[in-house]
């Protein structure tokens, strides 16, 4: 038999560390193990009852059929004006593209925009899919590492110092995944200001899939009220998974220039064609049914509850240095001290591979997000394996040798 060999672009993309672990955690369940899974990016919920029922209308009287490849017209105008309020400003249905997922839609963007050479500059920690997605897109991936210290947030002398005239967009996770953490309109103008100086080209990124979980005093903030008299160069990126616990239907939202919503829109319709239809159905009640709301809110307020309780726990914990995030649903936990000489574990794989085998608690190591020596611990579960987890972290971590000082 002669060999299909695979191409230079399979061979440069990494798989996902968090969809491996959760897949690993998914086997040892199969098994019969009782795995606490706290590495999967998300909600427990189900999604309010009025995206249910529209799905279910739908099924029952009409025929799945395609949607443009763009998105359902009313669907692009309903996220449009959720937008378009949002951030102040007004938004056409042609700079709005619905595709599979903020993922697909970071990646149609990338694959259409890039060309070989150009930059894009990352903040480490990073989301696990930035650096691949750039690669894919013929890019090169220009990582920034941030510092506890500063909040985990980029800061503009570390920008500038990143920018070339081969830029062509800075990536904001607003809030990040896996840090949780914010950027103030303050935060973000400065940002905005050094890229306007530096690198008048380049565009900045906002990755706004979190934008509606955040807490305590941390307000989100809209790059393009933050930026108003700074730049118009911005791309945001959203959607319907985190807020409204609707990861698996798989719905994103661009808001792009209508040029390159276009070029993406027929990129797309070459790989995927449109979103799925009932997908698009029930988005589109997510974001127009106000009933939706409420669920939202009491989700939110769950999240809210199991972040303190969670963040308490870890923070307990010796030789464990938890930051406290401003959103999203993840703990980010500084275990450098159990680590390296004098320890069972080389690195954070090492130990969470260890914490998955034996303790069976599925955590995703810092190493998969560009910072090793952390582990990621998702809260977007139910508060009793919440419960459960913390005493056997607990258990575990407490009996480790006394931490490296």
């Amino acid at each position: 038999m002669i060999d299909l060999p695979t191409n230079a672009r399979a061979g440069m993309l990494s798989s996902s560390p968090t969809l491996a672990i959760s897949a690993r955690a998914g086997e040892l369940r199969a098994q019969g193990k009782a795995v606490l899974n706290f590495s999967a990016g998300e909600p427990d919920f189900r999604p309010p009852a009025a995206v249910t029922a529209a799905l279910t209308e739908f099924l029952a009287t009409r025929p799945v059929h395609y949607t443009p490849v763009a998105g359902m017209p009313e669907l692009r105008d309903a996220a449009a004006a959720e937008l378009g309020r949002y951030h102040e400003r007004p938004v056409l249905r042609s700079e709005l593209l619905v595709s599979c997922g903020a993922k697909h839609s970071l990646a149609n963007l990338f694959m259409v925009t890039l060309a070989p050479g150009d930059e894009v500059v990352i903040p480490a920690p990073y989301w696990v899919s930035y650096v691949d997605m750039v690669k894919l897109g013929d890019g090169v991936p220009v990582v920034v590492s941030t510092r506890r210290e500063d909040g985990w947030r980029l800061q503009p002398d570390d920008l500038a110092a990143a920018l070339t005239p081969r830029t062509r967009f800075v990536v904001i996770g607003n809030p990040t995944n896996p840090t949780g953490a914010g950027y103030s309109a303050a935060q973000l103008r400065a940002l905005g200001e050094v890229m306007a100086r530096v690198a008048p080209q380049c565009w900045l990124l906002v990755d706004d899939i979190y934008r509606r979980l955040v807490y305590g005093d941390f307000v989100h903030a809209s790059a393009f009220t933050a930026l108003r008299g700074v730049t118009e160069q911005i791309v945001v990126i959203d959607g319907v998974s985190k807020s409204f616990a609707m990861t698996g239907y798989r719905i994103g939202f661009m808001l792009a220039p209508a040029k390159v919503v276009a070029a993406a829109s027929r990129l797309q319709g070459h790989v995927t064609s449109g979103a799925a239809t009932t997908s698009q159905v029930a988005a589109l009640a997510a974001l127009r049914d106000p009933s939706c709301e409420p669920a939202v809110q009491a989700m939110h307020a769950a999240f809210t509850r199991r972040r303190e309780f969670m963040l308490a726990g870890l923070q307990a914990l010796p030789g464990v240095d938890t930051f406290a995030p401003d959103g999203a649903f993840y703990l980010f936990a500084d275990i450098s001290r159990h680590l390296g000489p004098g320890t069972p574990f080389a690195d954070d794989l090492a130990l969470a591979t260890w914490l998955l085998e034996q303790k069976l608690v599925a955590t995703v190591p810092g190493t998969a997000f560009g910072t090793p020596g952390f582990l990621r611990i998702s809260y977007a579960t139910d508060d009793e394996s919440l419960r459960a987890g913390l005493v056997r972290i607990g258990e575990a971590i407490g009996g480790l040798a006394t931490a490296r000082a």
